[in-house]
């Protein structure tokens, strides 16, 4: 883990550069995925997030995320950084988003295997919808998932709450 701590700070760096004056956000969700290339076919489990963002009808920022999928002895955590791009309709509620993010992944082979840390990636797109001020509901999160150099991959489907702080 060592290793990447100077990717985690190059990262960091980058995603909260000229974030000044801001929207910031912090979220969490209950996740469920398909898992290819492990000893098991599917993980369920939590993902936890910050992201700081510009911009009124388009938005630029940089979201920072983990997620903990477990089933039956199988464990597959992710730790990612990188860019965000969200669409805020004028009339509409709604805000979709794309992300394009770069981390680690520690996973097992299920039945309390051995872990293994490698290289991480991926591609997300969600529809966050306000609530209450300065509260949205994830209707719908797609994260794609996958190991670098390998066959494990996690189509991770999300819903969960966002607590806008300014």
């Amino acid at each position: 883990m060592k290793s990447h701590r100077p990717l985690f700070a190059v990262l960091f760096s980058i995603l909260f550069a000229g974030t000044a004056c801001a929207q910031v956000a912090v979220y969490a969700g209950a996740s469920g995925a398909p898992v290819n290339g492990t000893g098991t076919s599917s993980a369920y489990g939590a993902l936890v997030g910050v992201y700081a963002q510009k911009g009124v009808l388009l938005s630029v920022g940089g979201d920072a995320r983990a997620s903990f999928l477990t089933h039956s002895g199988f464990q597959y955590f992710t730790g990612a950084a990188g860019p965000r791009v969200a669409f805020k309709a004028p009339v509409l509620p709604f805000r979709p988003y794309v992300e394009g993010l770069v981390g680690v992944a520690s996973y097992n082979n299920g039945n309390n295997s051995s872990s293994s840390t490698h290289l991480n990636y991926q591609v997300v797109g969600g529809l966050d919808t306000t609530i209450l001020p300065h509260i949205d509901w994830r209707i719908i999160e797609f994260d794609y998932s996958a190991v670098a150099n390998s066959s494990v991959n996690a189509k991770i489907f999300t819903t969960g709450l966002v607590v806008r702080l300014w």
